[in-house]
């Protein structure tokens, strides 16, 4: 009898020490084709901070990243730039652009904006799609200091926002 009652704990301490392994497995993160595209009317430093913002969410740039693995976009950048100032629908624009530039698959362009003394930024993320997949999530307003600061109480709040515009975006490209 005792050696049915050993083989049970061995397994069962071989099942507790696999258990922590797997349970810190995470998804692979989601491939996309993701374009920056900022004002042309924002002072350096912001926009350092927006790119800096947008890589860090990538597999392996930070600890709070792995959201992504980012693919070459093969758009160009002054173009869609235009698209943040534009006297049009600035998704319409966008889409346009994407339309004459033959994209395909998960690709988004997200539009940043903003301006004066606060770390407040605006991104509207765009992706392929004729209609939004979730407008509340594509149309977002982060606090960059907050989203670059590990130590900032709302630094995960301000990250998975970021993130949450891109994958929307990315929905709304057929992904």
């Amino acid at each position: 009898m005792k050696a049915p009652t050993r083989m049970r704990l061995a397994l069962l301490a071989v099942g507790l020490v696999a258990a922590p392994a797997a349970a810190a497995q995470s998804p692979p993160p989601l491939g996309v084709k993701v374009l920056m595209a900022a004002s042309p009317h924002m002072d350096e430093s912001r926009r350092a901070a927006n790119e800096a913002l947008l890589a860090s969410l990538e597999s392996g740039a930070t600890a709070g990243g792995g959201w992504f693995r980012f693919m070459p976009s093969g758009l160009d950048t002054e173009r869609y730039q235009h698209c943040t100032i534009s006297a049009q629908d600035s998704r319409e624009c966008v889409r346009r652009y994407l339309e004459r530039d033959g994209a395909t698959g998960a690709t988004v362009v997200v539009l940043a904006s903003g301006r004066g003394a606060d770390a407040a930024a605006q991104w509207l993320c765009v992706g392929l799609g004729k209609r939004l997949f979730n407008p509340e999530r594509q149309s977002i307003t982060l606090d960059l200091e907050a989203a670059l600061d590990p130590a900032s109480p709302t630094y995960m709040q301000q990250r998975a926002a970021a993130a949450g515009c891109i994958t929307s975006a990315a929905a709304e490209s057929g992904w």
